[in-house]
């Protein structure tokens, strides 16, 4: 990290993980998903508006027997109709909106199950390139001090020279590693800030978490809970559901929409004549018009059901790599001690000493320095891959936690 990095402030991964969910900008806009759904629900249950009938013109009365004029006058009428719709379709599009609902709150659920994978994802890369940046610091620091120290010497012969230059080979080799390892961190931390809403100047450091990685059930289950729970599933089952109430719509707008009301008719010519009663008006299906509607929602709802069928082969697959993926990670990682990193630095700072007393030669020295470098990057990049894979498992799984 920069010399210059405000005062850091010190989180867990959990703390993290809500600090960046409870203030995700992009939140709010499934949040407002689901308000706009449930308003388009509420909607979908009410009656169509009344129509109001204006109507105006002339009148003209004549007599029949002598076909003479016998006035002519204004006439006007106006009625209001209220249309009525049979065979529950209001009920279906009520139910049609009652999915949408729930499509936002999926929506939703997967968003925050996201989110909290990749935070935590994150926050581990933010912990490990911290570590790796330290430990490559520690290993550039004695080289230089070792190079100045054989320098400032009397050399006898050339040896003295040819081992600092080797030595500030090292070190240059160790700050190029720290270099890397502070890029990765800043990248990380930027985008933490994204997405937690923060200053992207602001600094976090992050406290050391659980290393233990838990034993997973079999592939099979593993897989047969991510069918059942996964939020993309759940989102396209219910737009099943919605397509298959569409069509039952669809089938249903061939049932004829009576419209009854009142309505008021007064004319003038010869005489004043007020007419008033109810008036009721409905559509005569003749042509079977909405036969290519229904053909329409037929193929949509076919079009879902693929593609339901194609999500669940992909998350079946997905499920099987990532346990793959996570299986042979954790394997390396039981291979190896669970304190490599200490004991490689323990036995780099052992070879320190060593070569200052001149017990070991300046290979044996660099080369545990640079195996010290190496194993502590190795160590931490293996647990995070391993815990990247865990998290993807768990976000395919609806943010359940896989333990046997």
């Amino acid at each position: 990290m920069p010399a210059c990095a405000e005062a850091q402030s010190a989180l867990s991964l959990d703390a993290l993980v809500q600090d960046v969910v409870a203030n995700n900008p992009e939140r709010q806009f499934y949040q407002r998903q689901i308000e706009t759904a449930g308003i388009e629900r509420q909607a979908a249950g009410r009656w169509a508006d009344p129509e109001v009938v204006a109507e105006f013109g002339e009148r003209k009365a004549n007599d029949r027997a002598t076909g003479g004029l016998l006035g002519e006058g204004q006439t006007y009428a106006v009625s209001i109709v209220q249309p009525i719709e049979f065979g529950g379709r209001i009920a279906l599009r009520r139910a049609i909106a009652e999915r949408q609902v729930e499509l936002a709150r999926v929506g939703l659920r997967q968003f925050e199950a996201t989110l909290a994978a990749r935070a935590r994802t994150l926050g581990y890369g933010l912990f490990a390139a911290d570590e790796k940046a330290a430990a490559a610091r520690i290993v550039a620091s004695r080289a230089r001090t070792l190079a100045h120290v054989i320098v400032s010497r009397d050399p006898a012969g050339p040896a003295p020279t040819l081992e600092a230059a080797a030595l500030q080979a090292s070190a240059i080799s160790a700050e190029r590693t720290a270099a890397m390892a502070d890029a990765e961190a800043n990248s990380i931390l930027y985008e933490l800030n994204q997405l937690r809403a923060a200053p992207f100047p602001s600094r976090i450091r992050i406290i050391r978490p659980d290393m233990t990685l838990p034993d997973l059930p079999a592939p099979t289950m593993v897989a047969e809970k991510a069918l059942a729970n996964n939020f993309e599933l759940k989102a396209l089952r219910v737009q099943f559901e919605q397509q298959g109430l569409r069509v039952d719509l669809a089938r249903k707008a061939r049932l004829p929409v009576v419209t009854v009301g009142p309505y008021f008719d007064r004319a003038r010519s010869d005489i004043r004549e007020t007419n008033y009663g109810v008036r009721l008006s409905t559509t005569i299906p003749l042509w079977n018009a909405q036969a290519g509607q229904v053909a329409a929602e037929q193929g949509r709802q076919a079009q879902a059901n693929a593609t339901l069928i194609a999500a669940e082969r992909k998350l079946m697959r997905d499920v099987y790599d990532q346990v793959a993926q996570y299986e042979a990670k954790r394997r390396a990682l039981g291979q190896w001690e669970e304190n490599t990193p200490a004991r490689f630095a323990a036995a780099a700072e052992e070879a320190d000493r060593n070569f200052r007393l001149g017990a070991i030669p300046i290979a044996t020295y660099t080369q545990l320095q640079q195996a010290y470098i190496d194993a502590t990057n190795a160590v931490l990049d293996t647990r995070r891959e391993a815990l990247d894979a865990l998290l993807q498992l768990r976000a395919l799984n609806a943010g359940d936690p896989l333990s046997r």
